[in-house]
């Protein structure tokens, strides 16, 4: 068994899981699995949303047979869907079907902008407008400012085929529409980031939150896997400390 340390059980929102599968195995420490299981999510609508999120029940039940070590369900829309606060009520509906940990990576993304100092930060997105504007007012809510928010809306299911540099324009371009901001933060784990996490904090030299990047310094701060990963952002290296 390869998650002989630790078993991470991620609910991917899309019907597609590819990116962050490869991310997973850009910086996992040996002995830390990934156990993927999906909703239903096709088009970033609130009708499609809301019916995905009928599913989460069932594949969190999975997830427990499966005998994973927490449960995560990712993404930014299932979680502004509800706005903020939403995450709770997600953390207790899995908590109706199984005993193991469940968060967010929503919830994350909070913490490590928190754990990082960021208070103004800027946003740099692949969604479309209205998915942007949720995001927004969920951050805001949780006591951050948004300082700017650049957005591609690309369809959901084109966001795992980006290029790997459209992540680093993107954050450069909110970035620079508002330097003071003390961070940015990259949302969607289908979208490349991680690559071009260190060379953007040393080039804007404030720190870059991702979706992924940022679930994984979550879960293994809660499994406590103090292991820092080199080469990508000052967050994941963190975990040494």
């Amino acid at each position: 068994m390869y998650g002989w340390r630790a078993r991470i059980g991620f609910i991917c929102p899309s019907m597609t899981a590819e990116t962050f599968i490869h991310e997973f195995h850009l910086v996992a420490p040996p002995g830390v699995a990934l156990v993927v299981t999906n909703l239903a999510i096709q088009h970033l609508v609130r009708e499609d949303i809301g019916k995905s999120l009928g599913l989460l029940q069932s594949v969190a039940a999975e997830l427990d047979r499966a005998r994973v070590d927490v449960i995560v369900l990712g993404g930014s829309p299932p979680v502004t869907y509800g706005g903020f606060g939403f995450e709770k009520e997600i953390v207790r509906q899995i908590g109706e079907v199984t005993s193991i940990p469940a968060t967010t990576s929503q919830t994350g993304a909070v913490e490590a902008l928190r754990a990082l100092g960021v208070q103004t930060l800027v946003i740099g997105s692949p969604f479309g407008g209205d998915q942007n504007l949720l995001l927004k007012t969920y951050l805001e809510d949780a006591g951050f400012k948004v300082a700017g928010v650049r957005g591609l809306a690309v369809p959901l299911i084109d966001i795992g085929r980006m290029s790997a540099s459209t992540s680093y324009r993107l954050a450069k371009e909110a970035f620079l529409v508002a330097p003071d901001a003390e961070g940015v933060y990259l949302p969607c784990a289908q979208m490349p980031t991680f690559k071009n996490i260190a060379p953007l904090e040393r080039d804007l030299g404030v720190p870059v939150v991702t979706s992924f990047q940022a679930m994984l310094w979550h879960v293994f701060t809660m499994l406590r896997i103090h292991e820092p990963i080199q080469g990508y952002g000052r967050l994941l290296q963190s975990l040494g400390r």
